[in-house]
């Protein structure tokens, strides 16, 4: 149990720390492959272990937990003159120190699938938003590009019409410059699946634990 609550502490802030440290997706100009350092066959690679890393260490958690939760609820222990299952002890400490403390026992945060879900659409939108910024970088800086180019052209030949197509470089120039959203998760499907996967959890989790309390008896000691 110790190594247990040990591992899950230390789980809470790999997690953290994946979940901080995670880019799934990113924007940048089609000519260019590298952005800060990276590749784009480096940057697909990366993304799809650090999604995978941080989805197991959530699962390992989540059984560490369910394990502890099953244990908690077998075992007994004495307290003072009671004696009580650990998750007895461990509530009405919780209850104690939430009163000390002036808030709800349970508090604390710690990171979880919702806490992944918003930090990968935080990051989708990103990369809307740099597509759309460079769009209309591409497009202001069209004309100023194409014409310093023809000037040089025409400066190399001596003034003389240089026969080239301006259409054609613009569009050659479009080619070179268009976003390019790198996705090697197909983000936005996979956040809506994660997030009908979180909202189904909300919405049937209150529903479910109800229909197990009204089925399930307890043995409630007569009042003295």
């Amino acid at each position: 149990m110790t190594s247990g609550l040990k591992e899950l502490k230390l789980l809470n802030k790999r997690i953290a720390t994946r979940i901080e440290n995670l880019r799934a997706i990113r924007t940048r100009r089609s000519s260019t492959e590298v952005v800060a350092g990276v590749g784009r066959q480096d940057f697909m690679e990366q993304a799809r272990q650090g999604m995978q890393a941080a989805e197991a260490l959530l699962a390992r958690r989540d059984a560490i937990k369910a394990e502890i939760v099953r244990s908690n609820a077998i075992h007994t222990v004495t307290v003072g003159t009671q004696t009580m299952t650990v998750a007895a002890a461990i509530e009405r400490k919780r209850a104690a120190e939430a009163g000390r403390r002036g808030r709800c026992a349970g508090e604390d945060t710690v990171p979880t699938r919702e806490t992944l879900v918003a930090h990968l659409r935080a990051q989708y939108a990103q990369a809307l938003a740099d597509e759309a910024a460079l769009t209309n970088t591409m497009e202001a800086e069209r004309e100023t590009r194409v014409n310093s180019f023809l000037n040089q052209e025409r400066g190399a030949r001596g003034q003389k019409e240089t026969g080239l197509d301006t259409r054609a470089i613009e569009e050659a120039y479009r080619a070179a410059n268009t976003p390019v959203i790198d996705d090697p998760l197909n983000l936005l499907g996979r956040l809506e699946a994660m997030q009908e996967e979180v909202e189904i959890f909300g919405s049937e989790v209150d529903r479910v634990l109800d229909e197990h309390n009204a089925t399930t008896f307890i043995e409630v000691p007569a009042s003295a």
